[in-house]
């Protein structure tokens, strides 16, 4: 009797991306499902390349800068089934037509969750206890700086207002617990229930959140929807004191709003996401004392880069041996996913 022929994977990221995201754990599991595939051009590889090695592949694995899954490379695909990335969002490359023709799709973008929910909690400590500012008091050499008058606060029992139950909203909701904080969530589709269990209020009213949270932090999803969502009238309504932090996306956010709020003094932010990146270097946002600026960094750790690559071998290995899985995307979720 003859073998089946093993199936075959595809590996589109090459060094030094590969590295960074490929664990020796997770290629180990690759090699053991299947025959891979590996990218070992040293560069990215174009649309075209693609589509010579897509053919007779049952998996790809993607990372950022894949090309984009049109018509003619699903052509191309002609034994593929299962579309794994490991990185974050799929909506870029990935068109609703690679869902129509019954081809499975899943995504690391979960296992990111807890590193940017990590630093949206440390960059919250820090504006709250003013730790930016001390330090580059001490910095441009001042002797030693009266810390009070920089009135520090802690987090605990503040309100801390959520826009988005979103993964990394979630995993922000726990690291939040053992603060005490009052909790608000604005999200139209978070039901009570899942409120209940994830211990937090649902607001129905932005207004609300914004007027009245101590901390205010946006993990909203770029969709039309969310567009422009936090506008020049909400930002009027945020309270003096306030902390507003930013590590989801730009899109949600009038940032000239926010710029002018800002430049009065009367509330502080966090900000990891811009507009157009990288930040210009006469942006006014570099002079504002009252910011704690980050290049777009929330989701990079050591750790985090090396889950989405295993967390993508699980997914194949899932697949291939006829487990469910755990991180597959529907055509249905493109709407309201980053």
């Amino acid at each position: 009797m003859s073998r089946s022929p093993s199936p075959k994977i595809l590996v589109l990221p090459p060094s030094p991306l590969f590295d960074e995201i490929m664990s020796a754990q997770a290629i180990e599991i690759l090699e053991s499902i299947a025959t891979v595939d590996w990218n070992r051009a040293g560069r990215f590889l174009t649309h075209d390349e693609v589509a010579e090695r897509i053919r007779g592949c049952t998996a790809v694995l993607t990372s950022w800068k894949s090309p984009v899954f049109d018509e003619e490379l699903m052509e191309a695909a002609d034994e593929l089934r299962i579309i794994g990335h490991a990185a974050g969002s799929i909506k870029t490359f990935i068109p609703a037509s690679v869902f129509e023709r019954g081809i499975l799709v899943t995504h690391a973008a979960s296992t990111m969750a807890y590193a940017v929910a990590e630093w949206t909690l440390t960059v919250m400590l820090m504006g709250l206890r003013r730790a930016h500012t001390v330090d580059r008091a001490i910095q441009a050499g001042e002797a030693w700086p009266d810390y009070t008058a920089f009135a520090p606060a802690e987090l605990s029992r503040k309100r801390v207002g959520v826009i988005s139950a979103s993964h990394v909203g979630r995993a922000l909701i726990k690291l939040l617990q053992p603060f005490n904080a009052d909790i608000l969530v604005y999200d139209p589709y978070l039901s009570n229930e899942d409120a209940a269990e994830l211990g937090v209020r649902r607001v129905c009213a932005l207004e609300e959140l914004m007027a009245t949270s101590d901390v205010i932090t946006n993990h909203a999803p770029t969709t039309e929807e969310t567009n422009g969502l936090l506008d020049a009238r909400l930002w009027r309504v945020v309270k003096d004191g306030a902390l507003f932090v930013n590590t989801a996306r730009a899109a949600a956010v009038d940032y000239d709003a926010l710029l002018k709020e800002l430049q009065t003094g009367r509330i502080t932010a966090g900000l990891d996401v811009f507009p157009s990146e990288p930040l210009s270097l006469d942006s006014p946002f570099r002079n504002l004392p009252n910011v704690i600026l980050s290049p777009h960094v929330a989701g990079r750790t050591i750790e985090c880069q090396l889950r989405f690559g295993e967390t993508i071998a699980d997914e194949f290995a899932r697949f291939f041996t006829g487990e469910p899985l755990r991180h597959q995307i529907t055509g249905d979720m493109l709407l309201t996913m980053a």
